[in-house]
């Protein structure tokens, strides 16, 4: 007992310590609790004023809101920022923020031809910014999401009793995106790999003045087209779908695609370019990516006559049908073509049941003749717009447009730096950089006749309008010595085009007899091949006849010497009584005859012993019956 209470005499010493530990503890813990409750409580009361908005990069309103922040002042002196050069966003539009480091002025001509790359300061990720707008304060939160890779979400919170401060955010943040964005044109690419459109791109737009056709043709089809996308009520009352179908069909560079671009950007919509012959595509894939285009915008099959056939040819000498597959391309062909799009495929992605709606449908071909009745018809392709050569009427305006004459009213000096008022260049942005190109400019009169003797020298519908673009770009700023050089061009183009053809002639001329010789080269090895096979199977005939033949000599020969010796093992009785008869023909018999009949007797000894036992066993029978009738 002692003992037990030595050891437990410490303990009963330490009692009121270890009692003020406890408490200690339970009043901390108690603490804490307090303090976390309290706090939970706290973010959910204020959090109960707040309203959040989350905003993924997928989608357009995240492109609308970090354009509007990267105008913010707040938003370029951030604490902890991103330095890097490549400002540029997935829609084309350069986000330069308010802290921005710029080199130099704008307007200094380019060095070198390299244009000076502007330092751009961007808020980092997961980092939390407040901005103040229309007496509330934001709380702006860029974050990376893990599932995606490369791709933010922005989450927006306000303090506010409804989200309307949210919807004149959002509101504003998209007009000022469209009014930076009114001079850029969108580019879309199919993905195959995926089923989804890929932005490749925001491209200048064109003046529809700069397009230059036929008298008529583009006011037609402009105003075709906003009387289509004016008229979807009307569509609908008549159970019509919405759709709309352009076919441009001519000569190459003739301006086809320049239209599609152009009319784009007098119409405000994107363009989505799909290849039928790309890779990975197929009638899922195609109706897939058809069903995801937008209701209003341009959708562009180019070189809609090539899309099953993927040749390099494009000349009135192909036929655009596929050639078939020799030995030597089929492992290649395979292995780089996975296109499996057929026509059916192709007919019900354009106005089947899950077509998209709202949509202008453009296709390109340089021939129209290899299009399948069914995919030209009305419904699929409403409108035909041939494309030819350039005219002289085409010829002369191409000039006034790279020419354009000097306003009448403009006298003073200050107009010699090359602005011009056309009506025409109304929807282009201002240029940000000083022209370095001096243009004379002459007057309307001038031009004018400039314009009438640089078509007269051009012959009709001969050369194309890219070519005729190409010569004009060349003498962009010499109108006078363009007319003058004219003559000695189309000369030379056409000199160009005859040495060309030559080339093309001879070169098909040269595959030609490449072909017809190694047609005859393989008709020769195959003739030779045949003959040789021919050879060996008649010879294999004749063995096979001359082993067949020995068999049957065999057995003759048997069935004449068997039944000599099978007599003569039979019956002693029968031997006995012709024994004159034998001796007198044996003595006949010559001694060629006896080695013969040797000769073959020792061949068929194989055979002999079955023959005999047969003609014994006749023998036998023949002698059983003889008794009987004895």
């Amino acid at each position: 007992m002692d003992t037990l209470k030595n050891l437990l005499s410490p303990l009963t010493m330490g009692t009121g310590a270890i009692q003020d530990t406890m408490k200690l503890v339970v009043i901390g813990g108690t603490v804490e609790t307090a303090r976390r409750v309290s706090m939970s409580a706290w973010n959910g009361f204020v959090d109960s004023f707040f309203l959040t908005a989350h905003f993924n990069q997928d989608d357009y309103p995240y492109d609308w809101l970090m354009h509007w922040l990267s105008k913010q002042p707040a938003w370029g002196r951030s604490r902890e920022f991103d330095i890097t050069t490549r400002a540029l966003t997935r829609n084309g539009i350069i986000q330069n923020t308010t802290g921005d480091l710029e080199d130099g002025d704008e307007d200094e001509p380019l060095v070198h031809g390299k244009k000076k790359r502007k330092v751009t300061f961007i808020p980092s990720p997961e980092t939390t910014h407040t901005i103040y707008y229309r007496g509330h304060w934001l709380r702006i939160t860029r974050t990376k999401r893990q599932s995606d890779y490369g791709n933010f979400s922005l989450k927006i919170s306000v303090v506010a009793r409804n989200n309307d401060i949210l919807k004149k955010l959002v509101l504003e943040a998209k007009r000022t995106y469209e009014k930076d964005a009114e001079h850029r044109v969108h580019i879309y690419l199919a993905d195959t790999s995926y089923g989804v459109w890929r932005w490749n791109g925001a491209r200048q737009k064109r003046p529809m003045s700069s397009i230059v056709l036929q008298p008529g043709v583009k006011d037609m089809i402009l105003t075709d087209c906003k009387d289509f996308l004016a008229s979807e009520d009307w569509y609908a009352e008549r159970g019509i779908p919405f759709r709309r179908g352009y076919l441009l069909h001519g000569v190459p560079g003739s301006g086809k695609t320049s239209l599609i671009h152009s009319l784009a950007g007098e119409l405000g919509l994107d363009i989505y370019v799909v290849s039928l012959s790309s890779k990975g595509m197929s009638d899922n894939m195609l109706t897939t990516l058809m069903g995801n285009v937008p209701s209003r915008c341009i959708l562009l099959l180019e070189d809609l006559d090539a899309a099953f056939t993927r040749s390099v040819s494009r000349d009135s000498t192909s036929t655009g049908a596929p050639t078939a597959p020799t030995a030597s391309t089929k492992s290649s062909k395979e292995s780089s073509d996975g296109s499996t799009l057929s026509l059916s495929g192709l007919l019900n992605s354009l106005d089947g049941v899950a077509a998209a709606e709202g949509r202008l449908l453009f296709a390109t071909t340089n021939h129209i003749e290899r299009l399948d009745p069914a995919l030209s018809r009305p419904g699929r392709m409403d409108v035909w717009i041939n494309f030819t050569h350039a005219t002289k009427w085409q010829a002369e305006g191409l000039f006034k447009c790279f020419f354009p004459a000097k306003p009448a009213s403009v006298e003073s000096p200050e107009s010699s730096d090359g602005e011009s008022s056309d009506a025409s260049q109304q929807n282009l942005p201002l240029p940000k950089q000083k022209r370095i190109h001096i243009v004379p400019l002459l007057t309307e009169d001038e031009i004018a006749e400039l314009a009438k003797k640089f078509a007269d020298q051009i012959p009709e519908d001969e050369l194309s309008v890219a070519a005729l673009q190409g010569y004009l770009l060349k003498n962009k700023t010499r109108p006078r010595e363009c007319v003058d050089e004219i003559a000695a061009w189309v000369i030379q183009e056409r000199e160009t085009r005859e040495k060309l053809k030559k080339q093309k002639a001879e070169l098909e001329a040269k595959e030609k007899a490449e072909a017809e010789a190694k047609a005859k080269k393989e008709k020769e090895e195959k003739e030779a091949k045949t003959k040789e096979e021919k050879e060996t199977s008649e010879s294999k005939e004749k063995g096979e006849k001359e082993k067949a033949r020995k068999p049957k000599k065999r057995v003759e020969v048997i069935k004449v010497e068997a039944p000599v010796e099978s007599t003569a093992s039979t019956s002693s009785s029968e031997t006995d009584n012709s024994t004159g008869a034998d001796a007198d023909s044996e003595e006949s018999v010559t001694s060629e005859e006896e080695e013969t009949v040797k000769k073959a007797v020792d061949a068929a000894i194989v055979s002999k012993e079955k023959w005999v036992a047969i003609k014994t066993q006749s023998t036998s029978t023949q002698t059983a019956s003889e008794e009987s009738s004895a």
